[in-house]
């Protein structure tokens, strides 16, 4: 077969993952919040660090120094409950099944994946210790550390990882984007497995990184065990430095300390390096009430939150005992098209879309004055991605111009159908702004309000509707955007240039080149206008000011882990 072929036949595969994550998609909101590769028929990744790289003749081994006895950074201090107010309590904490933002915030502190990001979310080792990669790209071997215990006492080995891997693949967003690749996992020895692919994944290590519905590892025994349904709480064994200890359905799910946690020697870096247990327990807590969360802060009864809108912050910033810390941006606001059916079948109704948006006004609607940056790059700033590409087509306001595209496409007045809810009231005051710009254009709209399910149902029928609201969250790589690799996401963008592109964002190893494939994404972006983009939503975390050696040293973008961060008396 040649290697055109090869490609055809991944591409074919991937398409059929695609269906099948289709037809078991997430909830709108549990794909915004948790920021997860969604629906993307394939992953990918940052680069892979070369720290500690030694070379090969088949690749790059690159290797994290094992740690016999974590040694902690001197200056915490032992002892404490954190108490976390969450949004909500899941119903499980199996991150394999469910890709959840709450369940990522918990389950990353009891668990571990082979790799993770460090502070420039490079993809460094974490359970592995290194990889090597063939010439031909087409087998991984992965080197696992060694004395590594899990929760209930085992040490983590190859037959591990192989369960972990083979139970997470047919079901995890990203686990069916390797299985487009995958021939075979095998165990090579105690301490190695070889995943052995169809055609070269880049983005390999990153794919099986620490991030939403990420390959955790657990004891085969159990991963048998739990086989096709969701761990149950007994189940909840990993190698992280907290560990399970009881869960109470609307009250809390409990951790504390693991004390024979195994980690690896270097200075902590984002969700890498060593990790210390200095909190005796950490109690996870639902209060879905907005204002009760605010209001635990403020009287301590809570040290951190994982959610908090812009306006409570002016609640919060002159309450004695309580920090605010702005964040680098977690996400993007999309207005989304859908190009599959109705009017936006028509590009240039498209773009006269895009000409009227002004994106400020969405901004403060949406996030509040301060807490919003525009910029017209389809990947995040504080990523090695960001571009400039096309950014005469963002935020145009300019109606006179949508005006004259509606003429040339012959728009007829009839009405575009925007749907949103008011359960998420960031994407229903951008759709509320977005149609009062589109009517000082010279659209025609109406705007229909549904609860959350509803509106589920109404977006899988592509004669249902015209135009939604959402957001694309952080990720380190483009392939890892579900809305970038997807055809068959909401909108369904699925142009021979966007193929194109996305094909060699995944194949080429080279990042020069995978970043002008970013670019002609990006280019492409604006000129076909699937979506049009909003603005980039800071981040923002609220904890007491008694939580040291959290800010600055841990990222948030893909949920905080509490390892290393300690209580002031």
């Amino acid at each position: 077969m040649s290697r055109r072929d090869q490609r055809d036949s991944t591409s074919t595969k991937s398409n059929s993952t695609h269906e099948r994550l289709l037809r078991s998609r997430l909830s709108r909101r549990s794909v915004v919040g948790a920021g997860i590769a969604g629906a993307a028929g394939i992953a990918a990744a940052g680069t892979l660090s070369r720290a500690n790289a030694v070379a090969t003749s088949g690749g790059m081994v690159r290797t994290a120094a094992p740690l016999k006895q974590a040694t902690p950074p001197a200056e915490g201090i032992y002892g404490g409950r954190l108490r976390v107010a969450t949004t909500g309590q899941p119903a499980t904490l199996d991150g394999h099944f469910v890709a959840q933002r709450t369940i990522g915030l918990i389950d990353w502190n009891m668990f571990e994946a082979l790799f993770t990001f460090d502070g420039e979310y490079n993809t460094v080792p974490m359970l592995a210790e290194g990889i090597e990669i063939s010439d031909d790209g087409l087998t991984n071997k992965i080197t696992l550390r060694q004395g590594v215990p899990f929760h209930n006492g085992d040490e983590m080995t190859a037959t591990d990882v192989v369960a972990s891997f083979k139970r997470w693949a047919p079901v995890a967003s990203l686990g069916l984007g390797i299985s487009a690749f995958l021939d075979e996992i095998v165990e090579v020895d105690p301490y190695a497995v070889e995943i052995r692919l169809t055609a070269p994944l880049v983005a390999l290590p990153s794919l099986l990184a620490r991030q939403q519905s990420g390959l955790s590892i657990h004891p085969a025994a159990i991963m048998e065990a739990a086989a096709s349904e969701p761990m149950t709480p007994e189940q909840y064994i990993g190698t992280a430095p907290y560990k399970f200890v009881e869960f109470q359905a609307d009250r809390f799910t409990l951790l504390d300390r693991f004390d024979d946690y195994v980690g690896v020697d270097s200075p902590p870096s984002g969700y890498a390096g060593s990790k210390a247990a200095f909190l005796d327990e950490i109690e996870f807590i639902p209060v879905p009430e907005e204002a009760a969360r605010v209001a635990g802060l403020q009287a301590g009864e809570y040290n951190y939150l994982e959610e908090i809108i812009p306006d409570q912050i002016a609640v919060l910033q002159d309450s004695p005992g309580v920090t605010i810390e702005i964040l680098p941006p977690r996400s993007y606001g999309i207005i989304i098209l859908n190009t599959a059916g109705g009017m936006f079948t028509d590009q240039t109704l498209r773009q006269a879309v895009q000409a009227a948006i002004e994106v400020v006004s969405s901004g403060q609607a949406t996030h509040g004055e301060g807490y919003f940056e525009p910029g017209p790059g389809i990947m995040l700033p504080q990523t090695v991605w960001a571009s400039d590409v096309s950014a005469e087509l963002y935020n145009q306001n300019n109606p006179e111009k949508a005006r004259q595209l509606l003429e040339e496409a012959g728009y007829d007045g009839t009405p575009v159908r925007i749907l949103c809810t008011q359960e998420d009231l960031g994407d229903y005051n951008a759709a509320v702004v977005a149609q009062q710009q589109l009517e000082q254009a010279g659209f025609t709209t109406e705007l229909e309000v549904s609860d959350e399910a509803t509106l589920e149902e109404n977006l899988e029928d592509d004669e249902r509707w015209d135009l939604t609201t959402n957001a694309i969250v952080f990720r380190p790589d483009p392939v890892l955007v579900d809305r970038f690799v997807s055809c068959t996401v909401d909108g369904k963008w699925c142009s021979e240039g966007k193929v194109d592109a996305i094909e060699r964002l995944q194949t080429e190893s080279d990042f020069e080149a995978r970043y002008a494939a970013l670019e002609d994404l990006q280019r492409l972006w604006y000129e076909e206008v699937p979506m049009v983009k909003l603005v980039n939503n800071y981040g923002v975390a609220a904890l007491t000011s008694n939580v040291q050696g959290l800010i600055g040293r841990t990222h948030f973008e893909i949920e905080p882990e509490f390892a290393n961060c300690w209580l002031e008396a």
